[in-house]
């Protein structure tokens, strides 16, 4: 899952340290895996520790982009078929406003560097 810079904030803002939960490439910076699940996931309780405060990309789905950069849902998701129409709606416009908030921050930490 890409993160933008106000989801690391936030996570930041709860006591979490960004070389923990995150990784970074040079497209972008991505919640850390741990054993093949999230960072924040609990096996124990079998859910997000930090639900309240997870990630726009967390929130949106499973609402995705396919290769063809079309919305679409993920068939991996057991809850996928769950949404309704309005509800695709407006998790697409907030995905596709991610992926530009995302595009951005990337473009400028390349410059920087």
């Amino acid at each position: 899952m890409e993160l933008c810079e106000a989801d690391i904030a936030k996570l930041e803002r709860k006591g979490y340290r960004r070389n923990d939960f995150s990784t970074q490439d040079e497209k972008a910076v991505r919640l850390r895996n741990v054993d093949g699940v999230c960072f924040f996931y609990d096996k124990t309780i079998k859910r997000c520790k930090e639900y309240a405060s997870r990630p726009i990309g967390c929130s949106t789905y499973p609402v995705i982009l396919s290769d063809s950069n079309e919305i679409v849902i993920d068939d991996l998701c057991p809850e996928g078929g769950t949404l309704n129409e309005k509800e695709i709606r407006e998790k697409a416009i907030r995905l596709r406003g991610l992926i530009e908030t995302i595009d951005r921050e990337a473009a400028k930490r390349n410059r920087s560097a």
